[in-house]
This record gives structure tokens, C-alpha cells and sequence, in this order.
């Protein structure tokens, strides 16, 4: 018969051996991507996108991915560059190489007003490397580096003027024209501290905008942009439609109907499209005509609610030249996965209908590694 103590000992030493079972068992689901659904990699989402750019999502003109690590709001690193990893760099250089993926060699630019024109088959590709914490330390190298890395020239190179910074100049454009892209210029209507707290800023808002308070500012930069005598694409206030830049819809007068404007339209995106119309006046009154106008919302909308529906900020066929969202995977261990097709299709299916006459495009894409 075992004794008490000797039976407890076989206890103890089945009770480690099933939980060091346990351990195995755990670390290799966790591995092969058991618990929480498949494994997945940067590398094949970055396969996945740029195929499906070709094959399913042809109406997309172009592509600026985005390649920076930055500190994600979840407080983790997210690398969004595309060496983030040799597998993932691999599977960028194997996709990008198709002959559909244009550079700067194949830019289509109309010889009457300098618009840059749709493709009639492929898709312009470009990047935007963060250039530091204004988004426009722009160096003809990090070009340069850029194109030797994925073996491919860009014909778009984005870069942003944060309002606050108070200049206005060509030094940026010249920089990229020297390299033979156009250059994207992102107008960010706003000012120090930039990135925190989120949330309005009474000297940037939309109104002051609207009411003309930034127009010899804006007439500076037309004039930049005159003299320049290239083209140039330029925005006004990116992902207006989303919850963190102090332009947001959500800051400037959100769902209210009462406090500006039409009463049967929402406050925050009605002031949005007035004062992106404004600005678009005051450059076109200026002369400046060199430049091609997109519109950029994020994919989907924080809050997704009707007033803040990506239409609800569109300012118009008649100021816009192309259409534009920003496509991100996750940018942060939080995040749930979702693959690119899921993220896309409901956005292009939107794109496709809202904006048939309009050639779109993906101003900013990308992902961290998992």
C-alpha cells in the first residue's frame, strides 16, 4: 500500500508533469497562431494589399505608403517602416516591382493647368517617412535611400506644414522636385503642443478659417507655390472624420445643427468643408493653378456615426481633383489583425459610389509588425 506521504509526492510530480503539458501546449498555439485566430505577418499583409491594388482595387490611382516607427497612442513603438523586418521588406520589393506600380517615370501631368491626370492602367506609388516631429525635415537622401531600398522610384513624396511652425517656403518642394516626384503637401490647421492633449484649439479652429483670419498666410503660400511653377498636390486638414487632430469635425461643432450654418446639416463637418473651400478660393484667386487638390479622410469614422459620414466633409466636384483615405492596418499591440481586404472593401465599395467621376487614390498605408 503507498503511503499518505509517497502518493502525495506522485500528486505533486503529475500535477507539474500536466501543467508543464499545459505550458507546451499554450506557447505552441501561441506560436502557430491558435489562440486568436490564424498567425499572421506584416509580410503577407503587405503582399496582400499591394496584389489586391492590381487586381481587385484598379480604380485606386495611387499609393503613398507610410514608412516611420513612431510611439503609438497605446504607449508601445509601432514600426511601420517597410524594413521593419526582412521578410517584410522582401515582400514590399516583390510586389512593388510589377510594371502596374508607376514612378516618376510614368507621372501623367496635364501640359494645361500642371493637374496630375489619372493612369490609364497602374498606380502611382510614393511614401511618406514621418520627416521628423513637423513632418517636413525633407532630405533629397532619405529619397534617394528610399528608392535604392525597394528598387523603385516614387512619384509622390508627402510631406505636412504644420500651421504653427508660421512659414512658408519652397524649400521642400524644390528638394523633391530635385529628386523629379511631386510633392504632397499636407496644410495642418494647427499649433503647439501638436500631437497632445487632442482635442480644439480656439487659435486654429475652423472658423477663424472660415472668417478669413489665415488668409495672408494662405496667399503666402500660393505665392510659394506660383513661383515654384511646378505641380504640386496639396490637402487641407487629413482625417478629418476621425477623433484626434484638432481640426476633427468632433471639435469644431460635431452632431449640433443649431450654431452655424445650414440647420439641416451637422456644425463640425459644415465648418470643415467651408473652410476647406475657403482656402481653395484664396490659392485659386491668388493665380496659383499648379495644384492638384485631394480630399482625405481616414477609412472609417471615430465616432461612426451619420453626421460624421466621410460624405458629410466632401467639399465638392468643384474643388476637388482626387479622392483620397488613409488605409491602416494595426499600429498597435492593442489592436485586433485585420487583413487589408477586410479594411478595404467597405471603403472602396464607398469610393466607387459616392465618387464614380473622381480618380482615387490611398494618401497614407501601412502597418506594424504584429
Amino acid at each position: 500500500m503507498t503511503s499518505p506521504k509517497l502518493y502525495r509526492k506522485k500528486l505533486l510530480s503529475v500535477a507539474i508533469m500536466v501543467v508543464a503539458v499545459i505550458g507546451i501546449v499554450v506557447s505552441i498555439a501561441f506560436l502557430v497562431g491558435w489562440l486568436g485566430g490564424p498567425a499572421h505577418s506584416k509580410a503577407e499583409w503587405y503582399t496582400e494589399a499591394l496584389t489586391t491594388l492590381e487586381t481587385k482595387y484598379n480604380k485606386i490611382q495611387a499609393a503613398i505608403v507610410y514608412h516611420e516607427r513612431f510611439e503609438s497612442w497605446a504607449g508601445d513603438w509601432a514600426d511601420l517602416r517597410i524594413n521593419s523586418s526582412p521578410e517584410a521588406l522582401l515582400a514590399y520589393q516583390n510586389a512593388i516591382k510589377s510594371e502596374y506600380f508607376i514612378g516618376k517615370e510614368g507621372l501623367n501631368i496635364s501640359p494645361e493647368n500642371q493637374k496630375i491626370l489619372p493612369l490609364v492602367n497602374g498606380c502611382y506609388v510614393g511614401f511618406f517617412p514621418g520627416w521628423g516631429d513637423y513632418e517636413d525635415a525633407v532630405t533629397l537622401q532619405q529619397i534617394l535611400d528610399f528608392e535604392t531600398l525597394t528598387n523603385k522610384s516614387v512619384a509622390f513624396v508627402a510631406f505636412s506644414n504644420f500651421w504653427g511652425e508660421n512659414y512658408s517656403n519652397s524649400q521642400n518642394l524644390d528638394i523633391i522636385a530635385n529628386y523629379g516626384a511631386v510633392p504632397l503637401l499636407r496644410f495642418m490647421p494647427w499649433g503647439d503642443p501638436y500631437w497632445q492633449p487632442y482635442g480644439f484649439q480656439e487659435n486654429y479652429s475652423l472658423q477663424k478659417i472660415i472668417n478669413g483670419d489665415f488668409d495672408p498666410f494662405l496667399i503666402d503660400w500660393a505665392n510659394v507655390i506660383i513661383n515654384y511653377g511646378k505641380p504640386v498636390m496639396a490637402t487641407f486638414g487629413v482625417e478629418m472624420n476621425g477623433d484626434w487632430f484638432a481640426w476633427s469635425g468632433t471639435f469644431q461643432g460635431g452632431s449640433t445643427m443649431t450654431d452655424y450654418g445650414d440647420p439641416t446639416k451637422a456644425d463640425g463637418p459644415e465648418r470643415y468643408v467651408d473652410a476647406f473651400q475657403h482656402v481653395i478660393e484664396v490659392f485659386n484667386n491668388t493665380g496659383a493653378t499648379n495644384i492638384t487638390w485631394y480630399f482625405h479622410p481616414n477609412h472609417e469614422s471615430w465616432p461612426n456615426e451619420t453626421w460624421n459620414s466621410i460624405e458629410a466633409y466632401y467639399p465638392g466636384d468643384d474643388y476637388i481633383d482626387w479622392i483620397g483615405v488613409s488605409v491602416y492596418g494595426p499600429q498597435s499591440r492593442t489592436e485586433e489583425w485585420q487583413s487589408f481586404q477586410v479594411i478595404m472593401d467597405p471603403i472602396y465599395n464607398l469610393l466607387i459610389t459616392k465618387f464614380p467621376n473622381k480618380p482615387l487614390m490611398i494618401p497614407e498605408w501601412g502597418i506594424r509588425e504584429p
